[in-house]
C-alpha cells in the first residue's frame, strides 16, 4: 500500500476549458487545473498537460518500493517455477493466468519458468502498454499476451481474452488489510469463471495476525486526553466530554511501519495469534463477510486498547514458502532478535493498527475475548471480558462524537502530545489576563478554550470544519465555556463583528489547518491575521511570534526507494517502466513531498541549516524574501536529498518553542529522532551522491523563496 504524498492541497477539479473558451484559451490540448493554495489559502488555475490527471496516477502508482521487495520478488518466483514443474510432472500444459500484472514481471516469471500459455491482465491501460513493451524487450512478445482488462471482464472461450481455463493463477492483490484492494471478489470470481478446479494459485493462502496491547502512545493517536494545567496548578484545564471519550472511533485501519514503533511504548496482553485465514485455492468460495472469535488468557495486568495486525502468505502447495510481513519482534527472519535492519522494507505493506472501541481492564491469567469482523475489504476487532454470544458486538465502529471523522490520527496524537501543551500553556499564562480578548486562528484545536480557561475575557475561534466544529462545541459545553468562547465558521464572518475592531489584544494559533500536508503550510496563520489586522489593538501580542524553516542534508536507509531506478527486476529489464514513472513524475509530482519520517530510518550528513525565517509580527504583504546559501556535508554515505521542517517561536522564550522536526540533539552520522505527529518535507536529489568525511568532499547549495502572492519554493543541488 502507497503513502500518497503530495506538496500542495488535492485538486478540486480539472476542466477543459476549451469547451467553453476556445482555441486562446488551451493550447496544446492543455487544461485549467484548480488548487486551493494551503499556504496564501487563495484559489489557484494551473495550465497543465491534458493527462495531468493521467500521469499522476502513474506517478503515484509505481514509484514506491514493491518491485524494489527483493524477498518478495524471490520468493514469487521460487513459488511460480515449483507451480509450472508441478503440472508438468503431472502431464499437464501450464497456462497461467496472471491478474494485476502490472510491469509483467510475475508473467515473465512464468514464462521464463516454461509455462505453456501465459495472458496477463491489466485494468490500467498505460501499465498495460508498458507490462507489452517490457515483456516484448525480454523476448516474451510471442509467449505473453496482455489484455487491457479487469479480470472480471474476462472471456474465456474460443473467441474471448483466454480459449481455455487457466490451471495456474498468479497474482499480487493484496495491501496492508491484505483484502483492501479486493482480493477476495477477484479469488471468488476468477475460480468459478476462468480456472480449472485442480488450479494451482500463487498464493495458495493467506493468515492474519493479531497481537493485543496496551499502548498510550499509540492510543493517543485515537483517544482524546483531557488537557492538564501542568504549568503552575497540576489539575485538569480541559476535561474531555463522555461523548468523546467514550466514541467507537473510527473503524479504519492505521497503516505504520509498526517495526519502527518502539517496544518500549507498548506491552503485550495477548501475544501474536493467528485470528483469521484466507484459502486462494478455491475449494470453498469466500464469504463476503465473516467473523472469528478468539479466546486468549492475558499474559500481564493492562488494558487491552488496541491491536496490531499484520498477515503473511504461504506461496506454494507444499506449504514451504512463506513471505511475511510481521513486524521485528514477531517476523520469522528475526524471531524476536535483532533489529528493523534485518528485514526487507515494505511500504506497499505496512502493519496495521486497529482501536478497539472500548478498553479491556485485565488481570494476568484473566480470560479475554477478541472479536475480529470482516467485510470484502476491510478488518475491525472488538474485545471483552467475558465470552456471551448474544452480547458480542459484530458492528463496524463508527465515531460518533465528530472528533475521529473531522481530526486525523497524527492530529490527534499532537493535540494530546503534553511536551507541546505545556509549552503553549506556558507561553500563554503570561498573556491572559480577564480583560483578555483573544482570537484563535486555527483549525482544529482545543488553544482557544485552553485561553478561556486561563482566564481570558472573551475568546473567538474559526472553525471551518463541521465535524471538528461539532467536536468542539462538545468540549464548550461540557467545559461550561459557553459565555466565553464563540466559534464562527470563517474569517469573513468574524470580519462582520465591527464591534471588535481594535478591541484583540491576542492573537494565537498552534498554528494548524486541515488543507496542509507540510509543516510550513501551517504559515496561513499569518495571511489570517493580516486579513483580521482591523480588529487587532495597537499592542496585541501575536503566539507564535516567528516560524523558522529549517533543512539537512540525509542519507535514508529505504525511503529512497520511491525514487530510485528499477532497471533489472530477477534478472528481467525493466526499463522502459523507469522511463514511463520518470515522465509522469516530472510532470505531475511537486519537487517536496510529506513523508512522517519517524517511520523511515535516516541518518544525518550535515548540520541543521535555517532556509527562511518569518516574523509574524510583520505584514505579510510587505514579506518577500529570498535566501542563498550552502552547507558542507560532514558525514560519509550517501546522500539522498533534503529533509526540511519548521520551527515555531512562541514567544521568544527557547523553552518553549515548537519543532515539527527532531526532538534530539542531532548527531552527524546517527540516526535521526523525529516527532511522531506531523510529517516533514523531503526533496529528493535526481541522482543520490556518495559523500565523504572531508569537509570539501561535497556541498549543498540552497535557496528559500517566500513570495506574499504565492508562497514558498525551494531548491537544492549538490556538487
Amino acid at each position: 500500500m502507497i503513502k500518497f504524498s503530495i506538496f500542495w492541497a488535492p485538486l478540486y477539479s480539472c476542466l477543459s476549458l476549451r469547451k467553453h473558451c476556445g482555441k486562446n484559451i488551451v493550447r496544446n490540448m492543455s487544461v485549467f487545473t484548480k488548487r486551493i493554495n494551503p499556504l496564501t489559502g487563495q484559489a489557484e488555475w494551473e495550465l497543465q498537460d491534458e493527462s495531468y490527471d493521467f500521469h499522476q496516477e502513474i506517478a503515484r502508482s509505481a514509484f514506491a518500493d514493491m518491485l524494489h521487495d527483493t524477498e518478495r520478488n524471490e520468493k514469487y518466483y521460487k513459488a511460480i517455477r515449483r507451480a509450472v514443474e508441478r503440472k508438468h510432472g503431472l502431464g499437464q500444459k501450464a497456462h497461467v493466468l496472471d491478474i494485476g500484472t502490472g510491469t509483467g514481471l510475475l508473467s515473465m516469471m512464468a514464462a521464463a519458468c516454461g509455462a505453456d500459455t501465459v495472458v496477463a491482465c491489466e485494468a490500467f491501460p498505460p501499465m498495460a502498454d508498458c507490462a507489452r513493451k517490457i515483456t516484448a524487450k525480454n523476448g516474451f512478445k510471442d509467449k505473453i499476451r496482455v489484455i487491457s482488462k479487469h479480470s472480471t471482464d474476462l472471456i474465456v472461450g474460443e473467441n474471448g481474452d483466454l480459449k481455455y481455463r487457466a490451471n495456474i493463477l498468479v497474482t499480487e492483490v493484496f495491501d496492508t488489510e491484505l483484502i483492501g484492494e479486493g482480493a477476495i471478489k477477484v479469488f471468488n470470481h476468477a475460480h468459478k469463471e476462468l480456472l480449472e478446479k485442480d488450479c494451482i494459485v500463487v498464493p495458495m493462502s493467506g493468515t492474519l495476525y493479531c497481537q493485543v496491547v496496551e499502548s498510550p502512545l499509540a492510543q493517543s493517536w485515537n483517544k482524546m486526553n483531557s488537557i492538564m494545567n501542568t504549568a503552575k496548578d497540576p489539575k485538569i484545564l480541559i476535561d474531555t466530554p463522555p461523548e468523546v471519550w467514550n466514541c467507537p472511533g473510527a473503524a479504519g485501519v492505521h497503516d505504520i511501519q509498526l517495526s519502527q514503533f518502539p517496544q518500549s511504548e507498548f506491552q503485550t496482553i495477548v501475544s501474536p495469534q493467528p485470528v483469521m485465514r484466507f484459502d486462494w485455492s478455491g475449494r470453498s468460495p469466500l464469504p463476503s463477510e465473516f467473523s472469528n472469535i478468539l479466546v486468549s488468557k492475558a499474559e500481564k495486568d493492562g488494558v487491552a486498547q488496541l491491536v496490531f495486525a499484520w498477515w503473511d502468505l504461504v506461496m506454494d502447495v507444499d506449504g514451504e514458502i512463506v513471505l511475511s510481513c510481521a513486524p521485528v519482534w514477531a517476523h520469522p527472519l528475526t524471531r524476536g532478535e535483532g533489529s528493523a535492519d534485518d528485514l526487507p522494507w515494505r511500504d506497499h505493506w505496512m502493519q496495521a493498527v486497529y482501536y478497539l472501541p472500548k478498553e479491556v481492564d485485565v488481570k494476568e491469567g484473566q480470560e479475554i475475548t477478541i472479536i475480529c469482523t470482516r467485510d470484502e475489504y476491510s478488518f475491525w476487532f472488538n474485545a471483552c471480558e467475558n465470552l456471551r454470544i448474544s452480547e458480542i458486538d459484530y458492528q463496524r465502529p463508527l465515531c460518533d462524537c465528530g472528533l475521529h471523522a473531522g481530526f486525523s490520527r497524527t492530529r490527534i496524537g499532537a493535540m494530546n502530545d503534553s511536551e507541546r501543551i505545556r509549552k503553549y500553556i506556558a507561553a500563554l499564562e503570561p498573556l491572559i489576563t480577564d480583560e483578555s480578548s483573544c482570537l484563535c486562528l486555527s483549525e482544529g484545536t482545543l488553544l482557544g478554550l485552553v485561553a478561556a480557561k486561563l482566564g481570558a475575557r472573551k475568546v473567538y475561534c474559526i472553525e471551518s470544519n463541521v465535524l471538528a466544529k461539532r467536536a468542539l462545541e462538545e468540549f464548550i459545553r461540557h467545559n461550561y465555556l459557553q459565555e466565553k468562547v464563540v466559534l464562527m465558521d470563517s474569517v469573513e464572518t468574524l470580519k462582520k463583528h465591527q464591534e471588535l475592531e481594535g478591541q484583540v489584544n491576542v492573537v494565537l494559533g498552534e498554528p494548524h489547518f486541515f488543507t496542509t500536508l507540510l509543516p510550513w503550510h501551517n504559515a496561513y496563520f499569518w495571511y489570517m491575521k493580516q486579513e483580521i489586522s482591523s480588529l487587532l489593538s495597537p499592542c496585541t501580542t501575536i503566539l507564535p511570534a516567528e516560524a523558522t524553516v529549517w533543512a539537512m542534508a540525509v542519507e535514508f536507509k529505504d525511503l529512497y526507494k520511491i525514487r530510485a531506478p528499477l532497471c533489472n527486476v530477477e534478472g528481467f529489464a525493466v526499463a522502459e517502466f523507469d522511463k514511463l514513472i520518470e515522465h509522469s513524475s516530472s510532470i505531475s509530482d511537486s519537487a517536496v513531498e510529506a513523508h512522517p519520517l519517524w517511520e523511515y530510518p535516516c541518518r544525518a550528513l550535515t548540520r541543521p541549516f535555517q532556509i527562511l525565517n518569518f516574523s509574524f509580527n510583520k505584514n505579510v504583504a510587505d514579506c518577500a524574501i529570498h535566501k542563498e546559501g550552502e552547507v558542507h556535508c560532514e558525514g560519509s554515505g550517501i546522500c539522498h536529498g533534503v529533509v526540511m521542517w519548521v520551527y515555531w517561536d512562541l514567544d521568544g522564550n527557547p523553552k518553549h518553542g515548537i519543532t515539527t522536526g527532531p526532538v534530539e540533539m542531532v548527531n552527524i552520522g546517527e540516526r535521526v529522532k523525529w516527532d511522531m505527529h506531523t510529517r516533514q518535507g523531503v526533496y529528493f536529489f535526481n541522482e543520490f551522491h556518495h559523500v565523504g568525511e572531508l569537509e570539501d568532499s561535497c556541498v549543498i547549495k540552497f535557496s528559500g523563496k517566500f513570495l506574499p502572492h504565492s508562497g514558498l519554493s525551494f531548491h537544492f543541488s549538490i556538487k
